[in-house]
């Protein structure tokens, strides 16, 4: 009675997977999108801060960035100050694991910086172009720790146009949305 109840169990799960299309890595050879991210950098550190960055997924495989720039540097304020300040950056690269058509697990592999020094407020430097310009002060980097980064995704497609993105791993928690330009390759 057990083994039949089993075998009923396994041809039960492989027909719904069947059905659902699971594991289906065809579908990764239709799939480019580019996004942009927000979440926490350097997570685990003293130096963790919220930072913005960018996606881009190409044939299932997935690169991303995040980062952190020094909170004074781009101040406008002069002063005698010579702040604590801290930047990051987070890089994964991962490969998507289609579950369903519209869920995908991405395991990320990566690396993790982060830079602490000090922002100098009495100095001022100016950028300019023909269009805008830049203020920034000094900032000088005194040390810099380097981290292996690894984790888990999960992308969502909820509409045939977008994609949201969640991220969590050692040195970065993170979420995004993403344009499918392969959407738009039929229009």
């Amino acid at each position: 009675m057990k083994r039949t109840l089993l075998l009923a169990a396994l041809l039960a799960l492989g027909t719904l997977g069947a059905h659902a299309q699971w594991l289906d890595f065809s579908t990764n050879q239709r799939r480019f999108s580019i996004g942009f991210q927000g979440g926490q950098s350097a997570s685990g550190t003293d130096y963790a801060r919220f930072g913005l960055g960018a996606s881009i997924q190409v044939y299932g495989f997935q690169v991303d960035f995040l980062r952190v720039t020094p909170e004074h540097k781009y101040d406008n304020h002069v002063s005698p100050k010579i702040y604590r300040d801290s930047s990051s950056y987070v890089i994964n690269l991962g490969y998507q694991i289609p579950i369903l058509p519209w869920l995908r697990l991405i395991p990320v592999l990566g690396y993790c910086q982060t830079n602490y020094g000090d922002t100098d407020a009495s100095t001022v430097n100016i950028d300019t172009d023909e269009n805008s310009s830049t203020v920034y002060h000094d900032y000088t980097v005194i040390a810099r720790n380097h981290y292996f980064n690894y984790g888990l995704g999960i992308n969502i497609r909820p509409v045939k146009y977008t994609d949201l993105q969640f991220v969590y791993s050692a040195r970065a928690i993170y979420g995004g949305i993403n344009i499918n330009l392969d959407a738009f390759v039929g229009l």
